[in-house]
C-alpha cells in the first residue's frame, strides 16, 4: 500500500514539474559524448492570436519599392502588401531602402549612430536621400511603439513585443519610453 501511495505522490510530482516546463524553450544539444537538453524561459502572450491592419485602398502617392523580388507599398513609414483584394500593413524587411523618411519620425542616438525611428522600423542614413531599414539596435529608446505591439510576459517579466523586437517600458525624464532589450527569433529568446 505504501509503495503505491509513493508511486502516486512521485507521478504526481513529476507531474507538476513537466506542466511547469511545459511552456518552456527546449533546447536539444547534442555532442558526440553526449546529449544535453536546456529549457529556456517562459513565454506568455497576452494576446495568442496575433492581429494586423488592413485597407483596401492605398493613399495614392504611395511608392511601389522592390526587394528580395517582392513588391510592398511605402507611404508615410508604413509598408503595405497587396493579400486578397485588400493591403496589409506589414514590417518593413530588414535591408529595404527607401527616399523618404516619414513625417512623423524620430531621431534616436545609439553610441555614435543616429537612427531614425517610425511605426517600429528603425532607419539608418546611407546616402544622400537614402535610407535604409536596419535591425533595432540594442539599447534605443524610443517614446511610442505600434498599435500592433504585443505585451509579452517572460519568466513573470513584461516586454512589448513588435516583429521579433522586445522592448522594455522604462521612465525617463521626458515621460515613460521603451527600450530596446532582445530579439525572439523562431521561439528563441535572448536578452542584451
Amino acid at each position: 500500500m505504501k509503495s503505491k501511495r509513493t508511486i502516486i505522490v512521485l507521478t504526481l510530482f513529476a507531474a507538476l514539474i513537466n506542466a511547469d516546463c511545459l511552456y518552456s524553450q527546449r533546447v536539444v544539444v547534442r555532442t558526440p559524448f553526449s546529449t544535453i537538453v536546456r529549457t529556456g524561459p517562459r513565454v506568455v502572450y497576452a494576446h495568442p492570436v496575433p492581429h494586423f491592419r488592413v485597407v483596401r485602398t492605398l493613399p495614392p502617392s504611395a511608392t511601389v519599392v522592390t526587394y528580395g523580388g517582392l513588391g510592398y507599398h511605402y507611404y508615410g513609414g508604413l509598408f503595405y502588401r497587396y493579400y486578397n483584394g485588400a493591403y496589409v500593413i506589414v514590417g518593413p524587411p530588414v535591408g529595404i531602402t527607401v527616399n523618404i523618411l516619414p513625417k512623423n519620425h524620430e531621431e534616436v542616438i545609439v553610441g555614435t549612430d543616429i537612427y531614425y525611428y517610425n511605426q517600429g522600423s528603425f532607419y539608418l542614413k546611407t546616402g544622400e536621400d537614402e535610407y535604409r531599414i536596419v535591425q533595432p539596435p540594442l539599447n534605443a529608446i524610443v517614446q511610442n511603439l505600434p498599435e500592433e505591439a504585443e505585451k509579452v510576459k517572460i519568466d513573470g517579466e513584461t516586454y512589448y513585443q513588435y516583429n521579433e523586437t522586445l522592448y522594455k517600458k522604462i521612465k525617463t525624464v521626458g515621460g515613460k519610453a521603451f527600450k530596446v532589450v532582445g530579439k525572439i527569433e523562431n521561439e528563441s529568446y535572448w536578452n542584451g
